[in-house]
């Protein structure tokens, strides 16, 4: 029966009426609270009404009631990037708390899908927000950034290293470091297995142009 009701809240959401959506989602939280995606509905509802602090209040209900539920905690760390971002804070403090939370609570299995959405979350602050001459400077933030693509390596299982190697090689692309990007590029060439092979090849020639 539930099930029904949060489809009729779904509905209710689509047709524009948050507020009775908005009541629905909060008796089911209440009735079944250990249905995860339940709490990504209800954080996506305010989240698309412009209500960040509520959808935060939302994420922060439904990780007390079920914190191993991975895909929680990955909304959580994409609204929290916005409030930081927001905020003029581009070391991303609330953001990197929330990844320090989620690596004890979520199975080991994607402990480096955690560390790896944190590189890419210092990268986008280096790169869209800052520069040589803020503060803090892009070249801290990068640095952290490798940090984090570091310990994604080391937590990532070893079939998929090749794919964090692109990403930052990427990175070092972005930064303007061909010769690090180069390094790491090659790296991931020599571990690829053949069906990524021709993409390893080719971040390896566009590193080249």
């Amino acid at each position: 029966v539930w099930r029904t009701v949060l489809e009729g809240a779904l509905l209710e959401a689509r047709t524009g009426n948050e507020v009775m959506a908005r009541r629905v989602l909060k008796y089911l939280m209440h009735h079944v609270p250990w249905y995860g995606p339940l709490y990504l509905e209800a954080y996506k509802l305010e989240k698309n009404l412009g209500r960040s602090h509520e959808a935060l209040e939302v994420v922060e209900r439904g990780l007390a009631a079920i914190p191993r539920y991975g895909p929680l905690w990955f909304g959580a760390f994409r609204l929290c990037e916005e409030l930081d971002h927001a905020a003029g804070h581009y070391l991303l403090p609330q953001a990197m708390a929330m990844i320090d939370r989620a690596t004890l609570c979520v199975s080991k299995e994607i402990i480096w899908k955690v560390h790896l959405e944190a590189a890419h979350m210092l990268e986008r602050s280096a790169v869209e927000y800052l520069n040589s001459t803020t503060d803090p400077p892009a070249d801290a933030v990068m640095d952290l950034c490798r940090k984090r693509f570091a310990m994604t390596i080391l937590t990532c299982p070893p079939n998929l290293r090749w794919k964090v190697w692109l990403a930052s090689g990427r990175m070092e692309v972005a930064a303007g470091n061909s010769d690090r990007a180069r390094g790491l590029f090659l790296r991931a060439h020599r571990v690829v297995p053949d069906k990524g092979r021709a993409v390893a090849l080719l971040e390896c020639a566009r590193v080249e142009e």
